[in-house]
């Protein structure tokens, strides 16, 4: 049966294809598989969370106290034997996605490797990371603590803030004016259906892209191969998926799999007791490091009320609608905005290998000044704390990242002035 199965899906020419697909060797390359280990990781622990998790506001009795249904279940789960851990795993695990989207990100920024034809992966990429903030914002809400509760008021204030349609836009995602019983249900079909199924279905076109299309390489490889050999095909130069890639990911999970318990065991995330149900009390809220520097954006923005045909636009809409967008779409753009200024088209070069990050120190002082401006603006989420004065938080703001960034293209092209770019060449898969 099974040979008669091989014979009608033709199995084996499929899997012998996938055995043959060639993977890098350099380890920055399995930035993506520990991206997918760890979403993994949280819809398994997600799942689990789900059993347990009531979606409603609705007021329970526990103990003698009322509280709300949703809150009420995460106390039920904290108590379980391995309740705790679970949410924990949950929780580092979005984090280690997202850090690791955003290393990936920046590794194919400065490498070039978003260039055409992978310049649709790169716009992919732009937009599972998005998602997966999304998803990590929407999630904010579900213990429905007072912690929860006010940080995403936050949110509904931004989304409120929209000249026009702000309030219609912030009944359509919060399901009415916030608080309100029905926001809790809807982000937790947003956290744990829309949003993932969105996620499922980008990663899906992203691996099947990188199949197509298959991965860049350091033409330094290949250099020194046909300095070896004396002469190479063309292609890609690694080893095949099976089983030395198989045996390479294994590994990769184990390692996610352990550190990401490890964090779980020792470190704690959002005690919901502490901050209890939600009350008349507003808690001092920090979001987590994806979200700061728009915190710290929102709370460095000087006082602005431009009222334009009915419409008011004021600083919470700029600090926390148009930066983001324009940063949001400044990311997308790379692959546009590189070719418009290098002229480059699709050739044997720029199909297959990466540039090294000095050969191109405009690229690479733009990506560390934008890193510069993500720090300062996280910064500025703390700067009353620091005791920074508010004005000369927002001069660091404007004038830190050009410095950083021009210091980094002077440096690098002093330094590396000299340097003579790795000639490219390649090796062919072998079928």
């Amino acid at each position: 049966m099974a040979d008669g199965g091989d014979s009608r899906l033709d199995l084996d020419r499929l899997f012998g294809h996938f055995e043959r697909k060639v993977f890098p060797l350099h380890g920055t390359f399995l930035l993506g598989e520990l991206a997918l280990f760890s979403f993994t990781g949280i819809v398994a622990t997600g799942i689990f969370l789900g059993l347990f998790y009531e979606p409603s506001t609705t007021t329970v009795t526990v103990n003698g106290e009322e509280l709300p249904a949703a809150y009420a279940s995460v106390l039920q789960l904290n108590g379980l034997a391995i309740g705790q851990l679970v949410r924990r795993i949950h929780h580092w695990s979005a984090h280690i996605m997202l850090a690791t989207l955003v290393v990936h990100m920046a590794r194919v920024y400065v490498t070039g490797a978003y260039r055409e034809p992978r310049d649709i992966n790169w716009l992919i990429g732009t937009g599972l990371l998005g998602l997966t903030v999304l998803a990590a914002f929407v999630g904010y809400l579900l213990p429905f603590d007072q912690f929860a509760v006010t940080a995403t008021a936050i949110g509904y204030q931004i989304a409120t803030s929209v000249p026009w349609v702000g309030q219609d836009l912030a009944n359509l995602v919060f399901a009415g004016p916030f608080p309100n019983p029905q926001t809790v249900p809807r982000f937790y079909t947003l956290h744990i259906l829309l949003i993932p199924a969105a996620l499922v279905g980008l990663i899906s076109v992203h691996l099947l892209l990188i199949l197509k299309i298959k991965h860049t390489q350091d033409p330094g490889i290949t250099g020194r191969l046909k300095q070896q050999a004396g002469s190479v095909k063309k292609g890609l130069v690694g080893i095949p998926m099976w089983p030395e890639q198989v045996v390479v990911m294994i590994g990769v999970f184990f390692a996610y799999a352990t550190g990401v318990t490890l964090l779980a065991a020792f470190v704690p995330v959002h005690p919901i007791e502490v901050y209890g149900p939600p009350g008349g009390s507003t808690p001092a809220v920090k979001p987590d490091w994806y979200l700061l520097w728009v915190y710290g954006i929102l709370r460095v923005m000087p006082p602005v009320d431009v009222t334009i045909f009915g419409g008011t636009i004021g600083a919470r809409f700029l600090a926390g609608v148009v930066v983001p967008g324009v940063v949001g779409g400044a990311i997308a753009s790379v692959p546009i905005v590189d070719k418009l200024v290098t002229g480059s088209e699709v050739d044997d070069r720029d199909y297959t290998s990466i540039e090294h990050p000095f050969d191109r120190p405009g690229r690479t002082a733009i990506g560390i000044g934008a890193a510069a401006f993500f720090v300062v603006t996280a910064v500025a989420g703390y700067y009353t704390e620091l005791g920074i004065p508010g004005n000369t938080m927002r001069a660091l703001i404007v004038f830190v990242p050009p410095a950083v960034g021009l210091v980094a293209y002077l440096g690098i092209k002093e330094r590396f002035a000299t340097r003579t770019p790795e000639t490219p060449s390649t090796v062919e898969e072998e079928h």
